[in-house]
């Protein structure tokens, strides 16, 4: 009888997982600059708490979290953790986002695909059941390339004379050429592309 009972409640637990858990959506992001994930739950119960840790790749990092769509009270940072609670019920839905949490990525992260994971995943419902997610779930996040500034040929994210001075000496053999120093796109690097220039800091 004993080991029936507890083969039902390793049964329902493992319900209760299936049908409740938070998992992060997948994302585009840009080296150097932040984005913006979101954080979903799919629930059968009134969940009222819920916690998780991110797991992130080396050179991204948690910046900050918000409540999002069916969660409305704050959301709490403490190093990768993210928590909140509330008196009202979030009721049962699927993949509804309770949270947008932003990611700074470094400019050093490299191109390509990389996994965010959630772990650490305990839910509470109203009605004092807990959920222990135990099968972490991923998200990819694309990393694409940093996009420099149109017009900033010597990098120091400035569309200045420097820029233009840099043409010239690329022109006339003393500084390598760079794909940035084709500033008005015609697979050249000539006088017009100073004038794209002074058209940019010109504001035209």
């Amino acid at each position: 009888m004993l080991m029936a009972a507890l083969t039902c409640i390793g049964a329902n637990a493992a319900i209760n997982r299936a049908n409740n858990y938070l998992e992060a959506s997948a994302a585009t992001a840009t080296a150097g600059k932040t984005v913006e994930v979101s954080i979903l739950m799919t629930n059968n119960f009134n969940i009222i708490n819920w916690q998780t840790n991110l797991v992130l790749p080396e050179g991204i990092t948690l910046v900050s979290a918000v409540a999002a769509e069916k969660w409305v009270d704050p959301v709490n940072v403490e190093g990768n953790q993210i928590s909140s609670e509330t008196e009202t019920a979030v009721g049962a839905g699927s993949k509804a986002v309770v949270a947008k949490v932003t990611l700074q990525v470094a400019s050093t992260v490299a191109e390509g695909e990389y996994d965010i994971a959630l772990s650490g995943t305990v839910m509470i419902a109203d009605n004092s059941t807990i959920v222990t997610q135990i099968d972490n779930k991923v998200a990819k996040l694309t990393v694409e390339p940093a996009i420099g500034i149109k017009g900033d040929v010597n990098g120091d994210n400035a569309v200045d004379v420097m820029d233009a001075v840099m043409i010239y000496d690329i022109m006339a053999g003393n500084v390598a050429s760079k794909p940035e120093a084709d500033v008005n796109g015609d697979n050249a690097v000539d006088v017009m592309d100073v004038v794209a220039i002074y058209d940019i800091m010109a504001g035209n």
